[in-house]
């Protein structure tokens, strides 16, 4: 495929990068900007300081006494990055999986089992699950806010079903949007790059005081645009408008009132168990309303409700054949899956060693849809959780919780946790902990079949088939039990950070998709043929451990290391299971004079291994073993930074993400053959990564 000529100033940029190689920030913890006008882009910062977080226990506390695994990225570490998507910034995470299949379908797991969905990380945007009920995970590469809305991205790293339910078995990223600001300001940026990358985005925020309290607003709009570079036609294109907002009055901590919305209007690839999928009118919406009051000193409140309706057109690409036979088509087909959502929380300081957390929610949701079976779905659930953390010694936490999870239409989930804490020194802490989790099945895998209209005469068997099999009424839940053991210390004077976190995970009733089409008398046997969602007593078992290194040099200088070691075997036989690169190592350096020069570079190495190919001209055939990895892609950011008066700030630079070496895929894909593959100009799964540059332009007033 033919690249688009490079620029000078692009030659330039790339230039001075390749000698940067190592210039960027600690991805954890790092110290912040002062306050004040000395970081024209700095904003208000709204509870957390920089050692604290909230999701790891739902509650704020110090980073050490954490009862999870857990990475921070501040809103100087977001901005200053090169990552333009919050995909990109997840990749500095340790032991994270990060696969761009597509632009607009991207895969995120962790420590195990990243297949061909993303279904094991839960993603929480200010207090609600930004996942799509109808597939059980977020598409996210088209969320309602921009990565510069977002002040602070926690990732807790393991299992979180204790306190967030279903899809929290690898872990959780936590996303709190839209800082308050004490006047009215805005931010606008302009983007555009290589294979047709555009980004827009402006914001607006402010605030007045309000009777005894303040009331704040915040309001953003934006669009993106980007070609995949295997993928020419507009199939190929990720496209997408958004609008994400937030009204908030608040009377210190006595009373906390916020109404946020989010929309987002979507086009783009998927890639699914039987092919790629191209969904057009893609359109997802929620409105949230939350409130938080302290009843006593000891004693505090949180209810949240949100609606949330996603719908889209999914348009199939690839015909059900065997070998070389035409079986039947794949319908297309419209959903919509709308959402309810209620949530209560109550955090009483029993004592003063004990706080205890308590929790309910109830969520329904109803999936109407076109050409499937059946028409109509729906599901009720409820779950229950208690926290609690006694703190018996002074360098002692305990950690218990126990949550459980009903739904109408899956078997019930317990999810245990107990974690023991040990805090030797104000700066070094040790973990060890034992959890269990779980994920419950999506619509799509536990309930949905297919309504075949186009199909070979020769096999009308197939209707019957597909109007049974795919989805799969006896799935369970997939279900982990982690052991973990970790340890924290900063050296230094806060300086030098430092953590290691080791884990040792069972998974059992993993859900796989099978396809398995046998042949009696040189024909295709559809009654005997399985194409659907299996567990099938599946296990695997999964050692390792994640280092993280941050150096705060100065002021401007910081460089950062983290390592994810892993192996993932069969629970039956032992044997490695392929799919699991054992490596990962994320590497990365920042000069930052606050106001000046900017550069910020992450490079992310990923060890070889081999994943299994379906071909989507034969997904009954064998799958073809293909070998990946052994790749690194560098990603970064050079600007130039100036403040012009009290209010303004300007920055300008370029973002790039570079393949180091030759191009690569980071999921298996095919060129497009002389046959269908071809008629849509592209390939199929995984894309090629390659040279990505953009210029951009900013400014804060």
């Amino acid at each position: 495929m033919q690249r688009k000529t490079r620029t000078t100033a692009i030659c330039v940029m790339l230039g001075v990068t390749a000698t940067c190689l190592l210039i960027a920030r600690p991805t954890l913890g790092a110290p912040e900007a002062d306050d004040g006008l000395s970081d024209e882009f700095a904003l208000l910062q709204d509870d957390l300081d920089s050692d604290e977080v909230e999701s790891s226990s739902k509650h704020r506390q110090s980073i050490f006494w954490s009862p999870s695994a857990i990475t921070v990225f501040t809103r100087e570490d977001i901005i200053a990055s090169g990552a333009t998507t919050l995909v990109d910034l997840l990749r500095r995470v340790p032991g994270f999986d990060i696969y761009e299949v597509k632009p607009f379908f991207p895969l995120v797991g962790a420590r195990a089992l990243t297949d061909d969905s993303t279904n094991l990380v839960l993603l929480i945007v200010d207090g609600r699950e930004a996942l799509i009920e109808l597939i059980g995970f977020p598409i996210w590469a088209a969320l309602s806010f921009d990565l510069l809305e977002v002040e602070r991205v926690e990732v807790l790293r393991g299992p979180g079903s204790t306190l967030y339910g279903s899809n929290a078995l690898a872990g959780v990223v936590s996303i709190t949007t839209m800082s308050e600001e004490e006047k009215v300001s805005s931010d606008i940026l302009v983007s555009g790059g290589e294979d047709g990358g555009l980004r827009l985005f402006g914001m607006v925020r402010g605030g007045a005081d309000l009777g005894e309290g303040r009331l704040s607003y915040g309001v953003s709009l934006g669009k993106e645009e980007q070609f995949s570079s295997s993928d020419r036609q507009t199939a190929g294109l990720r496209v997408f408008y958004r609008s994400h907002g937030r009204v908030r009055y608040r009377t210190g901590e006595q009373l906390d009132l916020s109404l946020h919305y989010g929309v987002v209007s979507a086009e783009g690839m998927m890639q699914m168990y039987f092919g790629d999928l191209h969904c057009t009118d893609v359109t997802t919406f929620f409105v949230m309303g939350q409130a938080k009051t302290h009843f006593t000193d000891w004693m505090r409140f949180k209810a949240q409700l949100y609606y949330s309706h996603y719908s889209a057109e999914f348009h199939v690409r690839n015909p059900i054949y065997s070998y070389g036979v035409w079986v039947a088509d794949v319908p297309d087909f419209h959903a919509n899956t709308p959402t309810v959502d209620g949530q209560l929380q109550l955090d009483m300081q029993a004592l003063e060693e004990l706080l205890i957390i308590l929790g309910a929610n109830i969520r329904y949701s109803h999936l109407s849809a076109e050409s499937l079976l059946p028409r109509e779905l729906s599901e009720l659930r409820g779950a229950a959780l208690a926290h609690l953390q006694w703190t018996p010694w002074k360098t002692l936490q305990l950690t218990a919780g126990l949550r459980v999870d009903l739904n109408s239409e899956t078997e019930a989930a317990i999810s245990p946790r107990t974690v023991v804490v040990y805090r030797p020194w104000q700066s070094q802490s040790f973990r060890l902990g034992y959890s269990l989790a779980f994920r419950k099945p999506s619509f799509v895998e536990g309930r949905m079949h297919f309504d075949i209209t186009s199909y070979n005469p020769a096999f009308p068997e197939v209707v019957d088939k597909l109007a049974e099999q795919f989805g799969n009424e006896e799935l369970g839940n997939e279900k982990v039990h982690s052991i973990e053991f970790g340890w924290r210390g900063w050296f230094f004077e806060d300086s030098l950070r430092m953590s290691l976190d080791l884990f040792y995970n069972f998974y059992r009733d993993i859900i796989t998709f099978k396809a398995v089409l046998p042949y009696e008398f040189g024909f295709p046997d559809i009654e005997s043929s399985t194409f659907q969602f299996v567990a099938e007593g599946t296990g695997a078992n999964a050692f390792g451990g994640e280092m993280e290194v941050a150096w705060h040099v100065s002021r401007e200088w910081s460089f950062w290391l983290n390592v994810g070691l892993r192996s993932v075997t069969a629970q039956d036989s032992g044997q490695e299971l392929i799919g699991e690169p054992r490596l990962r190592i994320n590497a990365g350096g920042r000069f930052d004079s606050q106001s000046g020069v900017l550069i910020d570079l992450a490079l992310h190495y990923v060890s070889a291994y081999e994943r299994n190919l379906i071909i989507p001209d034969e997904p009954f055939a064998d799958p073809i073993q293909t070998t990946l990895g052994n790749t690194a892609i560098m990603i970064g950011r050079l600007a130039y930074r100036i403040q012009a008066g009290d209010r303004l700030g300007l920055e300008t630079g370029f973002t790039l993400r570079v393949p180091l070496g030759a191009e690569f895929r980071e999921h298996p894909g095919l060129k497009a053959s002389a046959g269908r593959l071809a008629n849509w100009q592209s390939d199929f799964g995984g894309q090629m990564i390659m040279r990505r540059v953009s210029l951009y332009f900013r400014a804060k007033f």
